[in-house]
């Protein structure tokens, strides 16, 4: 009989149905109803918690703390090419600076200049070479390894600033007028600004092309990879430049990147246009580089780390799904973070508060200052003991969570090994400084040869070490690899 009269309550029949029941009679059903597994205090019971969890914010976010579910990583790394024993440096250059791309650089050299002369007679000059082009870029190198502030210093015939194997390469008049009329893409046939399909990387579009399909295609990536920005310097007219003032550089062309923590390879760039059509400015930009640069990542458990710049739990939520984990700092007023690490309130350093929703996991976390993390595939459960130096000159040790350990870079490393010799020489025009960012990027070549299992170097007690970046330990190097022959 009770069951019959719940299903009467239960039920979705209209309000007129329950006419001429008195609170009597309802008193007398739950009297009836003692000792059965149903009462009516069960069904109001329920309805007050699910309104007490629809009032709480961070209902997903929680303290209590598990190890994320993380798929194990099984993709080959490394180079995914072996060149044999008798290979020189330049065999590894050309496996990012194709001589097919050389080749487009002279037919657009030479195309440039005949359009140049028309207007501006040239009488010295003459149609340039793939050898002299080769020889060109060589000169280049020997700048930056010698570090010589000014390409006329190199043909200076007084002690201190000769380099005798540079006039015996090119005179300086012919470097000049190669200099002059580099070129690197016919832009006649690029679309005028503001046009459907203007281009403008146009100047610098083969090269930035190329280069994209060689640094993916010679290398696996390790698991570990980080995406960040790089900077190329340039203080002149130009729409995408930015201006930074708290930066020692204070004008520069950004560049985002995805590169290996471990050893500074650069898998993917993109450079950054700074508004998109319209000329407003670009919304969820960081969460759109990240994506962009991860495509080649999916379904194959590589982690991917970020500063706040880039960090969201809405992206990291999304990369999750695509098999892709992520680890970095993040600011916390980002849309999705629990209202408790906002307003975590640490006084000592050491102190956390961490918060987990799935796999997702959010930190702060106190050392000289209150740092805040999100991760993927951090386990929150594990910690680690660190020692500080106090203002006594004692040391104390301080608890940090794992995720404050994983956190690295990986595009400061490559920037790093870019600097380190760069080739970049002053120039007017804005597209010669992006080929020399590009071409730098090419130390992804010296990465592979000291991987290269065929290139090992070893010390006299049979321990190895790494390859000298100018190569000159072998007595070969780029004055001799890149001299013009004849």
């Amino acid at each position: 009989m009770v069951e019959n009269i719940l299903d009467i309550f239960l039920s979705n029949s209209n309000s007129d149905e329950f006419e001429g029941f008195t609170e009597a009679d309802i008193e007398a059903i739950e009297r009836r109803s003692i000792g059965s597994d149903i009462s009516l205090s069960d069904f109001e019971d329920s309805s007050s918690e699910e309104e007490s969890e629809e009032e709480i914010d961070d209902a997903t976010w929680s303290r209590q703390l598990h190890k994320p579910n993380v798929t194990e990583f099984t993709e080959e790394v490394g180079p995914s090419f072996v060149l044999d024993e008798d290979k020189k440096e330049l065999d590894f250059f050309l496996k990012f600076f194709p001589t097919t791309l050389i080749e487009k650089i002279v037919e657009e050299t030479n195309g440039y200049a005949a359009r140049s002369i028309v207007t501006r007679p040239d009488k010295i000059w003459v149609p340039t070479t793939i050898p002299e082009k080769m020889a060109f870029l060589g000169i280049h190198i020997i700048f930056s390894v010698l570090g010589v502030p000014s390409y006329t210093l190199a043909w200076k015939s007084t002690w201190p600033f000769e380099i005798p194997s540079i006039p015996t390469i090119m005179t300086r008049t012919r470097f000049e007028r190669i200099s002059k009329y580099f070129h690197m893409n016919d832009t006649t046939q690029n679309p005028a600004r503001g046009q459907p399909r203007h281009d403008k990387l146009c100047h610098i579009r083969p090269v930035i092309d190329k280069l994209s399909e060689t640094c993916h295609e010679n290398y696996h990536p390790h698991k570990e990879q980080s995406v960040n920005e790089g900077m190329i310097a340039f203080k002149g007219r130009l729409s995408f430049k930015q201006y930074l003032p708290a930066k020692p550089t204070k004008f520069e062309i950004k560049v985002w990147e995805r590169a290996s923590p471990k050893n500074g390879y650069v898998h993917e760039f993109q450079m950054y246009m700074v508004r998109e059509a319209g000329g407003c400015t670009e919304e969820g930009l960081g969460s759109r580089v990240v994506k962009d640069l991860t495509r080649k990542l999916v379904h194959k458990s590589h982690v991917v780390y970020m500063d706040n710049f880039f960090s969201s739990p809405e992206l990291y939520e999304q990369l999750l799904r695509e098999g892709v984990y992520c680890c970095g700092t993040i600011r916390v007023n980002r849309r999705g973070m629990p209202e408790a690490i906002k307003s975590a309130k640490l006084k000592n350093r050491g102190d956390s508060l961490t918060m987990q929703k799935g796999n997702l996991v959010a930190t702060a976390w106190k050392g000289k200052k209150v740092v805040t993390y999100l991760s993927t595939n951090c386990d929150p459960t594990h910690e680690r003991i660190m020692q500080r130096h106090q203002k006594d000159g004692t040391r104390k040790d301080v608890s940090a969570p794992s995720v404050s350990e994983l956190y690295m870079f990986g595009v400061d490393l490559a920037d790093q090994k870019r600097m380190q010799y760069s080739t970049c020489r002053k120039a007017k025009k804005w597209y010669k400084y992006l080929f020399w960012f590009c071409f730098d990027l090419a130390v992804n070549a010296l990465i592979c040869m000291q991987e290269s299992p065929n290139h090992k170097l070893r010390t006299k007690t049979n321990k190895e070490k790494k390859k000298d970046p100018t190569g000159l330990q072998k007595g070969f190097g780029p004055a001799n690899d890149w001299r013009l022959q004849g």
